[in-house]
């Protein structure tokens, strides 16, 4: 079935359920940004102070963002987290922080940890590469799965054929296909549109679990979906290397080789060299 009728499917099914509105500084920061490519620097920062929350969170993101430069100082407060992420990305760090609060606050929990999980490795990705910016990428992290959101709210069993089905990366759609004529990334991508998530994101979003990312024409998603793709794979090689310690008995995982073919894919489209790859992998660890 052609993606446009899953999409169309998922417009439909997101008119029975009550998706999370954008709190206002969110919307505000965003109508600021829409007005003009540079606002007032003194409004954008009055904008989050305004929201203790916000500030805080902000704070903590450039102090998470940054652990990989041991001689940057603690951000301390919000004018210098803004100096840390970057006043033009601002927005999309404010937008990132009202998501993993829907996230954390959602039934399924093993969505919120994998999301920011994601979210972090795909920031670490993207410093070594001009296809996405690091804020983009952490965005992209956060939301690529936040169709699953919308399919919880839809059907109560869903939290635990997430659960299950998390580690089947493409197997999880089919399945979804069949239950609801649609699926989550389908979903994912008509919310990004909604919260006015750049494009080229929401088709991330919408091609993530494309069995084949070479045939992805547009050069600028096809980076992002191998961004996204290389983060999953490196956190299921971690994980399953937490779990099997000896290196032959891993080597011979069938994941493991799946894995490592995922990995070789997303480090050519990305022009990733083996010490950029193998750096990412010591800030996983």
């Amino acid at each position: 079935m052609p993606l446009k009728n899953y999409i169309k499917t998922a417009e439909v099914l997101l008119t029975k359920i009550q998706m999370p509105i954008l709190p206002e500084a969110v919307l505000a920061l965003q109508k600021l940004f829409n007005e003009s490519d540079l606002p007032d620097p003194q409004q954008v920062q009055k904008l989050i102070s305004s929201n203790p929350f916000l500030a805080g969170e902000l704070v903590g993101i450039s102090n998470l963002l940054s652990r990989s430069n041991l001689s940057l100082q603690k951000i301390k407060d919000i004018e210098g987290a803004i100096l840390r992420l970057g006043y033009i990305q601002i927005k999309n760090y404010v937008l990132s922080i009202v998501i993993k609060e829907m996230l954390c606050e959602h039934k399924i929990k093993s969505l919120s940890k994998h999301s920011q999980n994601i979210a972090i490795i795909a920031a670490d990705i993207a410093r070594y590469n001009q296809c996405i910016r690091i804020d983009e990428a952490y965005l992209l992290g956060l939301v690529h799965e936040i169709g699953s959101f919308a399919l919880c709210e839809l059907d109560d069993h869903y939290a635990q054929t997430f659960e299950r089905n998390l580690a089947e990366d493409h197997t999880i759609e089919q399945n979804e296909v069949e239950l609801y004529g649609t699926n989550h990334s389908a979903l994912g991508y008509v919310i990004a549109h909604t919260w006015n998530i750049p494009s080229y994101i929401a088709q991330t979003i919408l091609l993530h679990h494309t069995d084949d990312i070479q045939r992805i024409k547009n050069n600028q998603v096809r980076c992002a979906v191998a961004l996204i793709e290389l983060a999953h794979a490196l956190a299921s090689q971690h994980e399953l290397r937490a779990n099997y310690p000896d290196n032959a008995e891993y080597q011979r995982l069938p994941q493991a080789e799946a894995y490592f073919k995922i990995e070789q894919t997303c480090q050519n489209i990305l022009d990733l060299s083996d010490v950029q790859l193998n750096d990412i992998r010591l800030q996983i660890i």
